[in-house]
């Protein structure tokens, strides 16, 4: 048996072992190119549905969170299976297709692992409106890879590829939380035309200190830096035009990290009123900075998004 064949064989039977822990549907498990890196990425198949014009694709971020425990550094997961398996059983049969886009933090990786997700989802756009100083120096060296391009030049390509079909803002959605809620709702300002909603939960409006990202693999509690978080607020006011026409959602929780969302999803909130913007933003009382609370707004998010 040569090297391709065996490869094939293993992935076949990983992906029958993977499927058969999921609550409803099925997954596909394939790599892509990135820099220098491949890419694990996982399509989900919700349901038996035909594909075509009229499905909905949907990016998700941070995929090895989104379905079984034992992928997640931490082993806990948003279980999306079980929230459409939930729909399935009230009679809500999505015609959705998730593309899940594993992190840049790889599993049980090096010290540097942990804190490259944070470099690659941090919106480049964002650096412009730092004011001048070494922050604003040390952002720009580091903002080399463009996550919202990759998803652009090479992910849409290839699911339009596979799947013969034209994937737009009419049909083609992301969604993210923390960082990766960030990152989804710079993707659709970066992409109006192929993006046409975003998911943005628990959004990481805080960013984070430079003595905090050093030490970002140690710490437990972080504080947030008010320079980011008044960047991102510029940003998205003088880029929120492109987005007349889109669906957003926001949410967030009340305890741990997701406490200090409170004060900048209000301003958020504020701009997106101004501009008379369609969008909801809801808080989660009790909800925690975790996947596991992450998956249960995945469905709320879902209904909101795609009615």
């Amino acid at each position: 048996m040569n090297k391709s064949i065996l490869i094939m064989f293993l992935s076949f039977l990983f992906t029958n072992n993977l499927n058969a822990e999921l609550s409803t549907g099925r997954l596909d498990e394939l790599l892509i190119k990135k820099d220098k890196y491949d890419r694990k990425v996982r399509i989900y198949y919700p349901s038996n549905n035909e594909i075509d014009e009229k499905t909905t694709f949907i990016i998700m971020n941070d995929g090895e969170e989104l379905f079984l425990e034992g992928d997640s550094w931490r082993g806990r997961t948003w279980r999306i299976d079980k929230s459409f398996d939930e729909l399935n059983k009230a009679g809500i049969n999505l015609n959705v297709v998730i593309v899940a886009i594993h992190s840049a933090k790889r599993y049980k990786g090096k010290f540097f692992d942990d804190t490259r997700r944070y470099i690659e989802l941090f919106p480049k756009e964002v650096i412009p409106y730092f004011k001048e100083s070494r922050k604003k120096k040390i952002y720009s060296s580091l903002s080399k890879n463009n996550y919202p391009k990759f998803l652009v030049e090479v992910v849409v390509p290839f699911l339009e590829k596979k799947f013969q079909v034209s994937l737009n803002k009419n049909n083609l959605g992301v969604i993210g939380s923390s960082m990766g809620g960030l990152s989804a709702l710079n993707t659709v300002i970066e992409y109006p035309e192929i993006f046409g909603f975003a998911g943005c939960l628990s959004t990481h409006w805080v960013g984070i200190k430079p003595s905090e990202y050093l030490l970002l693999p140690f710490r437990k509690k972080i504080d947030g830096d008010k320079d980011t978080t008044q960047a991102i607020k510029k940003y998205v006011s003088a880029n929120i035009s492109k987005i007349k026409n889109h669906k957003i959602y926001f949410d967030h929780g009340t305890i741990g990290l997701d406490y200090l969302y409170r004060e900048p999803q209000n301003d958020i909130n504020q701009i997106f009123l101004e501009n008379g913007m369609t969008f909801e933003s809801k808080v989660l009382k009790g909800h925690d900075h975790d996947p596991v609370d992450f998956g249960k707004r995945f469905s709320p998010s879902l209904s909101y998004l795609l009615n």
